[in-house]
């Protein structure tokens, strides 16, 4: 939830003070705080956002599925400090994430036309530059929204670094038809953030009179959490733990039978606020869309598959930050299997069970890239996807990575029969695109995917957010009946 706190009150920028925000659950606990603080400095200025949420969660298992869950607590923090110089031009930017002991941090350096980035991990540290076009912005358009008029224009559209991304995005803000300002004179917004055509953030903005933001709304696997303006004192309240892992999970309408999970099922989803979006269609997902709808069918070859373009192909076998599949590390895995003379599903397989050793202890703390999972020996779903996916681009062979949903009907946490949030590789093999899991080893039509990236945090944390704007209209397992 970085970068949604800049525009904070005009009065306490000209002091210097920080202005005060609480994390909230949807059921109102307080779970962290965030600050937003313009700095006056002798050659420009610093403005500076912080956040901090408490995280308690079964976070240790032993297996990526146990019975045994173990408690544990992490603090996860943010500080983002971006520069102006005199003029009010963005020269520089600085983020640095921490979950427990573990740091990340990402430098950028702007000049015109482009942004130097550094992004630094315990694994690496890897320098990119992105090409930033004429009149981007830097603020996620907050300084737009005091003399926006929604009446006017119900619409804002802008291109917007991110430093998290590494990457320009497109940003839109619109007001939310049918709801009226408050008793306070506040109208409500929606943010909504893309990368080409794909949707990969959506927030709520409560704005007050003057246009400044004074909640920050994020829907998250069915639940939300909420930046809300507070005080000093309030804001720094003691916590409560977030569970996150429980909070995201969502109960199945039905149990699912062995064979309807080796099956086909159809899937029906409306969305929630109206707030609809085109789910992927990969080798095994089919979506038909209409108006309010989306009908998703999962099986072995339902699905269409991705791009199989030459160009496409050729960007899923680059290296990136976080699938670091030109390092001779990864390199000196994948090169023995890609030189075998054997299909490429079957070089799949065979990476998939080197990439096993790797994994370790299960850890829920963070997103890391396949080097910092091979140096850890610890991983999550998502973990382990990024890693398979950098050994199949060092073997040659296009990947994607696929976050989404999938079923467990075993006790996990404590709830059995749930879809849980997921994340699994695409690789393109033998003509076509097939899915490898090598979090759970099988690939079955519980496998709903919301997002396809390259590993990126933001694709994977988009999942989630998209998953809490769909609304389960119903689910059905679909049999071929057998010929006579």
């Amino acid at each position: 939830m970085t970068g949604t706190l800049a525009g904070a009150a005009a009065a306490d920028e000209l002091s210097g003070n920080a202005t005060w925000y609480s994390i909230l659950t949807e059921s109102g606990l307080l779970v962290g705080h965030a600050t937003h603080e313009v700095v006056a400095k002798p050659d420009g200025t610093e403005i500076v956002d912080t956040q901090e949420i408490d995280v308690q969660d079964e976070g240790n298992p032993q297996t990526l599925l146990s019975t045994n869950p173990v408690d544990r607590s992490e603090d996860l923090s943010w500080r983002t400090v971006l520069t102006e110089d005199k003029s009010g031009s963005t020269v520089s930017i600085d983020s640095v994430s921490r979950i427990g002991r573990a740091e990340q941090r990402s430098t950028a350096q702007i000049f015109a036309g482009r942004a130097d980035i550094t992004r630094q991990t315990s694994a690496e540290t890897r320098t990119v530059s992105v090409a930033l076009p004429p009149g981007v912005r830097f603020d996620s358009g907050d300084d737009l929204l005091p003399a926006w008029n929604p009446a006017a224009t119900p619409r804002l559209e802008f291109e917007n670094f991110n430093i998290d991304a590494m990457a320009v995005e497109r940003v839109t803000i619109e007001d939310l038809p049918g709801t009226p300002p408050d008793a306070q004179g506040r109208i409500a917004a929606v943010r909504k953030r893309y990368e080409g055509s794909e949707l990969r953030a959506i927030t709520r903005l409560l704005l007050d009179a003057s246009g400044r933001i004074v909640e920050v709304s994020q829907p998250m696997f069915g639940s939300s959490l909420t930046i809300r303006l507070s005080d000093k004192d309030s804001a720094l309240y003691s916590h409560f733990g977030l569970h996150a892992l429980t909070n995201a999970m969502t109960k199945s309408p039905f149990r699912i039978s062995e064979a309807a999970l080796a099956g086909h099922i159809r899937y029906r989803f409306s969305f929630r606020d109206g707030i609809a979006f085109a789910l992927p269609q990969t080798g095994e997902q089919r979506v038909t869309a209409e108006p309010g709808f989306a009908t998703v069918d999962i099986c072995d070859d339902c699905g269409p598959g991705l791009s199989g373009d030459e160009a496409d192909l050729a960007d899923a076998l680059k290296p990136t930050a976080w699938l670091q599949s030109d390092d001779p590390r990864i390199r000196a895995i994948a090169a023995p299997v890609a030189r075998l003379p054997i299909s490429d599903t079957r070089k799949m397989e065979m990476l998939l069970q080197k990439a096993k050793p790797y994994l370790g202890a299960v850890d829920f703390t963070g997103h890391y890239s396949a080097l910092e999972t091979m140096s850890r020996h610890a991983a999550d779903c998502t973990d382990a996807a990024v890693l398979l996916a950098a050994f199949g681009r060092a073997a040659g062979i296009p990947t994607r990575v696929a976050s989404g949903l999938v079923y467990s009907r075993p006790s996990y946490h404590g709830v059995s029969n749930v879809f849980l949030p997921h994340t699994w590789t695409l690789a393109f093999v033998d003509g076509k695109w097939k899915s490898f899991d090598l979090a759970l080893d099988d690939f079955d039509s519980t496998h709903i995917a919301l997002t396809i990236g390259d590993g990126d945090e933001r694709s994977v944390l988009a999942a989630g957010q998209l998953a809490g704007l769909l609304h389960w209209e119903n689910m059905a397992e679909i049999r071929t009946q057998a010929a006579n």
